[in-house]
C-alpha cells in the first residue's frame, strides 16, 4: 500500500507542476521591432482627447 501512495503522490505533484508551468507560461521577450508599450489601454484624459464639451454651467443670457 505504501509504494502506491508514493508513487500516487509523485503523479499529483507531477501533474501539479505541469499545470503550474502551463498557466505561468514563458516570459515575453519582445522581438526587434516589437512595441515595447503601444499605450492602447491608458486613460485619456478630456483635456487629451480633442473634444471640447460646453461647460456645464454655462453664462446667464440677458
Amino acid at each position: 500500500m505504501t509504494p502506491t501512495l508514493i508513487v500516487l503522490l509523485l503523479v499529483i505533484l507531477a501533474v501539479v507542476a505541469v499545470v503550474w508551468v502551463v498557466k505561468k507560461g514563458p516570459a515575453h521577450t519582445p522581438r526587434p521591432g516589437e512595441d515595447q508599450d503601444t499605450a492602447w489601454n491608458d486613460p485619456i484624459t478630456p483635456a487629451e482627447s480633442g473634444h471640447h464639451h460646453p461647460s456645464r454651467n454655462p453664462e446667464p443670457r440677458p
